[in-house]
């Protein structure tokens, strides 16, 4: 029996563009299993061992299908391609070396571990590791941090009674009514008003010319 002759790709396109993850069942779950399948032994043993992979049971797809499939687990899993270059080097590096490997346990003469070597320089340049590693940047001291402020309970201090604070200011002897005015408006123990602010700096300069 050849599987797959029935193509679910336009599925699931929609599926995983969807923000309704419902699971998947049946026809299209196995559709999408097999495309994942595709894509890993794409990456492990190459396109061409892939698409022979699935002409062969339990698959049994025709040349064409296996061929097709082939484009759709590219095309499903690739399309929205949001990998950083940094993880896109990696997963090369990665390739290369096992590619690498493979030469090594198999190599019988010196082409072969010249293949070898080309194959290791390749990962070595992706990777970067003929350059310095980065050096973690120092994140800069924390600033002590300045409140100004004429509120106790902003910065967890208990809040005065104004009533008695008015009060001790009053009994301050020696003092103009004025500056007693002023200093209660200034501690906040009397609620600021703007006229009697400007009142007292017009009567403190009015003599300065």
């Amino acid at each position: 029996m050849i599987m797959f002759e029935k193509s679910y790709f336009e599925d699931l396109q929609d599926y995983l563009q969807s923000s309704n993850k419902d699971d998947l069942d049946g026809e299209r779950l196995d559709y999408y299993n097999a495309l994942y399948t595709m894509i890993g032994l794409n990456r492990k043993y190459s396109r061409d061992n892939a698409v022979r992979t699935f002409m062969h049971p339990p698959f049994n797809c025709t040349r064409r299908i296996a061929r097709r499939l082939y484009d759709e687990a590219v095309s499903l899993f690739f399309e929205c391609d949001n990998i950083s270059n940094k993880a896109h080097r990696n997963m090369m590096f990665q390739q290369l070396q096992a590619a690498a490997l493979v030469v090594l346990k198999t190599a019988r003469s010196a082409k072969d571990m010249e293949v070898y070597g080309k194959l290791m320089k390749q990962a070595s340049d992706i990777k970067g590791l003929d350059k310095p590693d980065e050096e973690e940047r120092e994140l800069p001291p924390h600033k002590p941090i300045t409140v100004w402020t004429l509120d106790p309970e902003q910065v967890g201090l208990p809040s005065e009674d104004r009533k008695l604070l008015a009060a001790q200011i009053d009994d301050i002897p020696d003092i103009s009514v004025s500056d007693k005015e002023r200093l209660k408006r200034e501690s906040m123990a009397k609620a600021i008003d703007i006229t009697e602010i400007l009142d007292d700096t017009e009567t403190k300069t009015k003599d300065i010319d």
